[in-house]
């Protein structure tokens, strides 16, 4: 498996409660949108909340 198949994107692993994840997975179902996105959308409001800003990547 090649790992660097994504130009925007980086892999990670992690772990996660279990109730935590099992919500998750739900919430993805029920709005019917990637994980990934929502994954994207957590971390940026988490780093939002401690005042750390994002760079934006360019091409």
């Amino acid at each position: 498996m090649a790992y660097n198949d994504l130009k925007y994107r980086k892999r990670f692993t992690t772990s996660i409660k279990n109730e935590i994840l099992d919500a998750f997975f739900l919430l993805a179902k029920q709005k019917k949108q990637p994980k990934s996105w929502l994954m994207d959308e957590a971390l940026a409001d988490l780093l939002q909340k401690y005042g750390i800003k994002i760079k934006e990547q360019k091409d």
